[in-house]
């Protein structure tokens, strides 16, 4: 099934969460296919659980535990918390997921293919279940991914030569401090910013700013802005910027868009902010 023309909004803040849904979206194929009869009416695929059986979705879990729970899970509405509440067992979906042994002879495991078996439909069209899975996990996972934003950057910055470290026992606490040994020269906070509070975020960039100056003296301070790549198709990104920076009158020194991350490495070649040559 081609699933490339399925609507990705968020593909340009988080490439790396729908590379992840991709994969798992076309595993998930797979084992439907593998598991079930899979029909064709009307030129729909359908897939046919009516007579698959408690043993069959026990199976087809058992297949690939991160995959098939996650699928099983949007299928029947159950998140952990209503799997709870339904059938009094706790943390399904989490520990089965991240279960490393078979699923035969585990209780909790058969009551979920039991529980699947009751309450699936006899069938459902293969498209349909597939994009209905995509978007549940992209919202699932979009909150997750964005938190992971921070640790992309500082890896990004380290690849490039660039030792950093989330100066946690500093004060105010930055995303990401270069070097990662004293004097420091580059002090940095890492925003995934939504339209509806992007005032309450560039006003936190600002404060974070004066702090790191008043902090660390002559360093430098970075915003990294992911605003997305339609906010900044429909806006002036130096319009943007000047917004953030309250036309130059705030402690930032550069903001850096999603798409900017070649620039903020020239703009710290530019600086002479210290750099450790790869080695080999």
């Amino acid at each position: 099934m081609d699933i490339s023309k399925w609507p990705r909004p968020s593909e340009e803040e988080l490439p790396d969460m729908y590379d992840d849904i991709n994969k798992m979206t076309k595993r998930a194929e797979e084992l439907l296919r593998e598991h079930f009869t899979i029909t064709e009416h009307n030129g729909e695929e359908r897939v046919q659980f009516r007579d698959a059986g408690a043993e069959t979705f026990l199976e087809f879990l058992d297949a690939d535990h991160k995959v098939s729970v996650a699928v099983a899970q949007k299928i029947t509405g159950l998140p952990d918390r209503e799997f709870e509440r339904q059938y009094g067992i706790t943390g399904i979906g989490q520990r089965l997921r991240n279960r490393k042994t078979t699923f035969h002879g585990v209780d909790d495991a058969e009551k979920f293919a039991e529980v699947l078996d009751e309450l699936i439909p006899d069938s459902l069209s293969l498209e349909t279940l597939l994009y209905t899975f995509y978007k549940s996990w992209e919202g699932d996972q979009r909150r997750f991914y964005r938190m992971r934003y921070e640790d992309d950057i500082r890896q990004f910055l380290t690849e490039n030569g660039y030792p950093t470290f989330k100066g946690n026992a500093l004060a105010g606490e930055p995303d990401f401090v270069i070097p990662d040994t004293e004097p420091y020269e580059v002090i940095g906070e890492v925003r995934v910013i939504q339209k509806t509070d992007k005032e309450k975020r560039f006003k936190e960039f600002r404060s974070e700013a004066t702090e790191a100056k008043d902090s660390f003296g002559e360093v430098k301070f970075v915003a990294v802005a992911n605003l997305g790549k339609q906010y900044l198709e429909i806006r002036d990104r130096e319009d943007v910027r000047a917004e953030i920076t309250k036309n130059d009158t705030s402690d930032i020194d550069v903001v850096v868009f999603h798409d900017e991350r070649d620039e903020f490495i020239e703009k710290l070649e530019n600086w002479g902010v210290s750099k450790q040559e790869k080695i080999g």
